[in-house]
């Protein structure tokens, strides 16, 4: 029997409560070693022990429990916390390992493939009334033999229990959905392993949380959450990945994880372009509003409202991109200041009449250079009123149809006005975000540019994302806001193709002689300047060159 036939039938035995499969042998316990001599060790408890060589590098056991205390969600009535029954079978290298709990019923598949160890289970809510908001497993310690590093979530229970689901990924907190660590002499990878796209996180929590001593630990304890609801009664499947590995490269722990992200989110769908772009954020301040400038714009080049001030746009844009070898101009505050608030405007296309008049000028000028004219949106939001004067804004639902076609609208808007490039403001990291940018890039097309400021790995097969390089003259580094210069390399390695604009705050006055300059630094690693509308004469003469060298004559990587 082939090993889909054998879940199937594994899944089929346990929704009908029956004893085992055919051929199964009741053990106490069972190991499955992989060709690299990892050994994992199965009992009644789950997975209890893993070994690489000699050495026991995790031990306890595998069991689910009720996830909505902490991580806030679901009814929080149901008890799981005692496993009633349990019992370990095995059947033709599949290890099926059955709990039974107060309102759960859990079954568990454990196999290899290859060097990966595959977990599947089928959870049950026995309860009558009340709904399960998330499951956890937990249960292993590891020992990595010193402070362990890598992409490992460690926040205290108590930061869950606060900020709930939110902090699963996809989201601001969890921006990758696999996870990694690196030990002495070994490291660990993670990945979910369901066929859709799911809230998950993977803990690594302290094993003892006194300051001063948590981060000296070498132990830490694994546990896999995933926020998907089942309801009373309903039978839900889910699935993870353990990679145990000698090789501790994180490409290597990460390998599962890329492929289950290739599987649910795709390939890259826009066509990138990695070529310099100039930003100009052309909006002052509400205060600045004055019946000369009624608007609140920028004097000089900024004046969008006016005749002379668009002229005055490309005449300062226009030839700047051009001698630095740019794709075009992303503008911040297209239509000014809003005297009730909410900048950026989630109603990004509606323009001042003046600056509406003026638009099709600013979009034939850049039109005829063949560069990109750009603005931007704010599409993950609907503005309203707070009171007579201001506004708020709300999240917009993306299973609503109608808030999505409320917001494609608004694209098609601005694309008929001739962008082609959109800065997508307070957008990017959370799976309502993934689901509405879906949507968008189907209605936008491969050719239209769009750059999320919020971004998780989700979300880049369908966008570019935005981010700022600063140096730090303490450590002589560079950082990057909102994720590290190593997630930014992990980003580029799960989605290749994926683009990402980068304005510079780092002053080249502050790097020291021997350290590799800001826009040096950008090329090298991928990186899209992202250049102040101002400055872009300035730095022109030390973008091309390095254009030149790095991209070619489409706008893609030469190495």
């Amino acid at each position: 029997m082939n090993a889909r036939r054998r879940w199937l039938a594994f899944a089929l035995s346990a929704l009908a409560g029956a004893c085992g499969l055919a051929g199964e042998e009741v053990v106490e316990k069972l190991e499955l070693k992989t060709p690299q001599g990892v050994v994992y060790t199965v009992t009644a408890e789950g997975l209890s022990s893993i070994r690489l060589g000699e050495r026991e590098v995790a031990h306890g056991g595998w069991r689910a429990d009720t996830g909505d205390w902490l991580l806030n969600t679901g009814s929080g009535k149901l008890d799981a916390k005692e496993i009633l029954k349990k019992s370990v079978r095995a059947d033709e290298g599949i290890v099926r390992v059955d709990h039974e709990h107060q309102d759960l019923q859990v079954s568990c598949l454990y196999s290899l493939a290859g060097e990966d160890l595959r977990i599947c289970a089928l959870v049950r809510n026995r309860h009558e009334s009340q709904p399960l908001g998330a499951v956890w497993f937990r249960g292993l310690t590891f020992d990595f033999g010193k402070p362990p590093a890598g992409l490992m979530f460690h926040q205290h229970s108590s930061y869950l229990r606060a900020h709930g689901v939110g902090l699963c990924h996809p989201s601001f907190a969890s921006r990758i959905g696999g996870s990694y660590a690196v030990g002495d002499g070994f490291g660990v990878g993670l990945s979910p392993g369901g066929p859709d796209l799911e809230r998950t996180l993977f803990w690594w929590d302290y094993t003892d949380w006194r300051e001063g001593q948590r981060e000296k630990l070498p132990t830490r304890n694994l546990s896999f959450l995933v926020a998907e609801p089942i309801p009373p009664g309903g039978v839900r499947k889910f699935a993870m990945t353990l990679r145990v590995s000698a090789k501790a490269d994180w490409r290597h722990l990460l390998e599962p994880y890329k492929r289950h992200l290739a599987a649910v989110c795709g390939e890259v769908q826009y066509k990138a372009d990695h070529r310099v772009f100039a930003q100009a954020c052309v909006n002052k301040a509400p205060q600045y509003i004055t019946p000369q400038n009624p608007y609140g714009f920028h004097d000089g080049f900024r004046r969008l409202d006016l005749a002379e001030g668009v002229k005055a746009f490309g005449d300062t844009l226009v030839p700047g991109l051009q001698a630095a070898r740019g794709q075009g101009v992303l503008i911040w505050g297209q239509g000014g200041e809003n005297p009730r608030g909410a900048m950026y405007r989630p109603d990004f296309d509606i323009l001042p009449p003046e600056v509406e008049a003026n638009w099709p000028t600013l979009a034939a000028r850049f039109k005829e250079a063949g560069l990109r004219l750009g603005v931007c949106a704010r599409p993950g939001e609907i503005a309203c009123r707070v009171d007579w004067k201001r506004d708020g804004t709300l999240r917009i639902n993306p299973d609503d149809p109608a808030h999505i076609q409320m917001m494609v609208k608004r694209f098609k808007t601005m694309t008929d006005r001739g962008c082609t490039a959109f800065y997508l403001d307070t957008f990017g990291s959370s799976l309502d975000d993934v689901k509405a940018m879906i949507a968008y890039r189907k209605a936008l097309g491969p050719d239209v540019a769009t750059y999320v400021e919020h971004a998780c790995d989700a979300i880049l097969p369908h966008s570019g994302i935005y981010t700022e390089l600063s140096f730090d003259k303490k450590s002589n580094a560079y950082g990057l806001i909102f994720m590290s210069v190593h997630t930014w390399e992990i980003f580029r390695w799960l989605v290749p193709g994926v683009s990402c604009v980068v304005r510079c705050n780092a002053d080249p006055k502050d790097v020291p002689d021997g350290i590799e300059k800001p826009f040096p630094f950008m090329f090298r690693n991928h990186l899209t300047p992202l250049i102040a509308d101002w400055l872009l004469k300035r730095h022109a003469p030390e973008l091309k060159p390095l254009a030149d060298e790095y991209l070619d004559d489409k706008g893609q990587w030469r190495k």
